[in-house]
């Protein structure tokens, strides 16, 4: 297991005009016919939050897959859209649209700052003198903790998923499904637009084993 703590930065010129890459903001990419989720309560184009490109090998081994996320107004709801092959979060319908309203015009790029792997820390603790399991279980405990604190000694909370990448919960394991894996994680307060995750709420971004569904919720204070 691990963590893949992550950050966001203004694409530049030449970066931005790479399309088919993980994003916030901008345009989708599509890599099939344009699915655009519909807002139900005000029937326009829901805005697009970002795109996240899953390898291969991370989604079921049937090709790359993008995951699209659109935010539905301010109702606190999300959609999903999974291309090629995959699904729309259901009850959401969608139009044949390749442009839409955006949260964000300026794309922003997503860069993994630091990568914590759970058995290298493991292996950084000192044997203690007659400890028990549990005794080091909480002393690993204590240190993966403070592995998730930045240099001010907040909690991280955004990620880039991965193979065997957990999320930080921000109020306690809530996996959608058996080997769903982590997509992205996003902190309401450190996102470069504004979202509607509840009071000070993390986003959290699934995709299923066969890599056809996504699944978007968030928890909040």
């Amino acid at each position: 297991m691990r963590y893949r703590f992550t950050s966001y930065h203004p694409a530049s010129d030449a970066e931005a005009a790479v399309t088919d890459g993980t994003r916030l903001g901008g345009l989708p990419h599509w890599l099939e016919e344009p699915q655009w989720p519909v807002d139900p309560y005000e029937n326009e184009l829901a805005p697009f939050i970002g795109q996240f490109r899953v390898p291969a090998a991370e989604a079921g081994g049937n090709g790359d897959r993008m995951v699209y996320l659109f935010a539905i107004g301010f109702s606190g709801e999300h959609a999903t859209v999974v291309q090629p092959g995959g699904q729309v979060t259901e009850s959401f319908e969608t139009r044949a649209a390749a442009t839409g309203p955006t949260d964000l015009a300026r794309v922003h790029l997503l860069r993994v700052e630091e990568e914590v792997d759970f058995s290298h820390l493991e292996q950084e603790l000192e044997p203690v003198e007659d400890e028990d399991e549990d005794d080091r279980e909480e002393r690993l405990e204590e240190l993966l903790v403070e592995r998730q604190k930045d240099a001010a000694g907040s909690i991280r909370m955004n990620q880039l998923g991965g193979p065997d990448v957990v999320p930080v919960w921000l109020q306690g394991d809530d996996l959608p499904g058996e080997d769903w894996q982590l997509v992205a994680q996003l902190d309401s307060y450190q996102l470069p637009f504004e979202v509607n995750f509840g009071d000070s709420g993390v986003g959290y971004l699934f995709l299923s084993p066969d890599g056809k569904n996504a699944e978007f919720f968030f928890q909040s204070c």
